[in-house]
């Protein structure tokens, strides 16, 4: 029988997926995905809105096994590229979409339209940069701009004695310092010596909703 449980489970043995990989990019656990693949629940949207770019497929294919060629009317809606959030650590090693091992990735979220095929994110941490940047937000790294087309006063990421730094680039000659954006930060201003490797320039965030009131 065709069920929405066993799309998920054929599409996730295609992918080579673990019911666990699949619970941490859904950010479900492992045992929603077993009631999913048993047909005794059935993901919600919130689910499904990570479940089909990771499984590269449509909601509409989940959920009613509606493929495109059967479709009467075309969705013209793009399915939203999913990429990682990583730790400081794992950004430093990122060379390539196949760098870190999707089990080790805990969190997902859209991409940005700009961003490139081994964009992902990081957290910010710290107020170095306020009030452009809070710590916590979520801002997205394309490792495969150069720096030789940043420009100054764009924002990049640099690793440093072991440690990612999120600031602004300048260029000024022959020499390139990283900037705080926060004047009040000290010290606002840091050296690209020969121990810091370049990481990749930064190309846009992701805003989760909040309250307004």
């Amino acid at each position: 029988m065709n069920t929405v449980g066993n799309r998920i489970k054929k599409l996730r043995k295609e992918k080579k997926l673990t019911q666990k990989d699949l619970g941490k990019i859904a950010q479900v656990s492992d045992a929603a995905v077993v009631l999913w693949e048993k047909d005794v629940n059935k993901p919600k949207l919130e689910s499904l809105q990570y479940l089909a770019p990771a499984l590269e497929t449509t909601i509409e294919y989940i959920m009613y096994g509606i493929t495109d060629e059967v479709k009467n009317v075309e969705d013209f809606r793009p399915v939203a590229r999913m990429l990682p959030v990583l730790s400081d650590v794992q950004a430093g090693n990122w060379t390539n979409v196949q760098s870190v091992s999707k089990s080790d990735i805990e969190q997902w979220l859209p991409a940005p339209p700009n961003a490139g095929k081994n964009s992902f994110y990081m957290i910010v941490r710290g107020i170095s940069n306020f009030p452009h940047f809070r710590d916590g937000d979520f801002i997205c790294i394309d490792p495969d701009i150069s720096i030789e087309h940043v420009q100054t006063g764009e924002m990049i990421v640099a690793q440093c004695d072991g440690e990612a730094t999120f600031k602004a680039l300048v260029k000024d000659y022959q020499r390139m310092y990283l900037q705080a954006l926060n004047p009040n930060f000290q010290p606002n201003i840091l050296e690209l010596k020969e121990n810091c490797e370049y990481k990749g320039k930064y190309v846009g965030k992701f805003e989760p909703s909040k309250k307004f009131i």
